[in-house]
């Protein structure tokens, strides 16, 4: 054999390993965003836009608010209101004390009045499928989650690369894969000119 043959071959069965181990990981990833772009695609079937609102009324006590203790605050808020999310703005003024909560398809405002310490909360939320569709967006889902949709994005490159470059490296599967390529290509194009706006 020789040392072309045996590289193509070492070539050949480190990318069927990879090919192999990469998909059989990326296969949940793969499952997780296609479900929640059919759902992104097709909103209205879902009712993901409507929210769910909820209020409530409560009080903060005054020694949080004379020099705002914001920690303290926004976990009085979390305890007492079920406020939920990551904190997304924190305002103080002469007169309230707004606090923004945010995470995927849910939002909490809490206003207080810092005088007497009366706070409203309002509480909105939207359904499961709305909160996959923003996790698949990456949509208020904080810095690990959208780590994490960058490590399945590139699981699936690998993954994609390795199966072409196993396509290639087999002389008898490059013209059928080859007919497969122009065909997606070209309907692609097609789509994209002809029927996009």
């Amino acid at each position: 054999m020789s040392a072309i043959e045996h590289r193509q071959r070492l070539l050949r069965k480190w990318s069927r390993t990879f090919h192999i181990y990469l998909s059989m990981l990326g296969l949940l990833g793969i499952l997780f965003f296609a479900v929640t772009g059919l759902l992104l695609n097709h909103e209205e079937w879902f009712g993901l836009a409507k929210p769910t609102v909820r209020k409530a009324e409560g009080a903060i006590p005054l020694a949080l608010l004379k020099e705002p203790d914001k920690l303290a605050i926004v976990e009085k808020l979390r305890k007492d209101f079920g406020a939920s999310g990551a904190v997304d703005s924190f305002e103080t003024d002469k007169d309230q004390i707004t606090v923004v909560f945010k995470g995927p398809a849910r939002r909490v405002e809490a206003v207080i009045e810092r005088g007497l310490g009366h706070v409203e909360v309002r509480l909105e939320s939207r359904n499961a499928a709305a909160r996959f569709t923003e996790l698949h967006r990456g949509v208020e889902a904080g810095s690990a989650w959208r780590l994490l949709i960058d490590v399945v994005a590139a699981v699936q490159i690998i993954s994609a690369l390795t199966g072409m470059l196993l396509w290639w490296l087999v002389p008898k599967w490059r013209p059928l894969g080859l007919v497969a390529l122009v065909v997606c290509l070209v309907a692609c194009g097609f789509v994209y000119v002809a029927l996009v706006p």
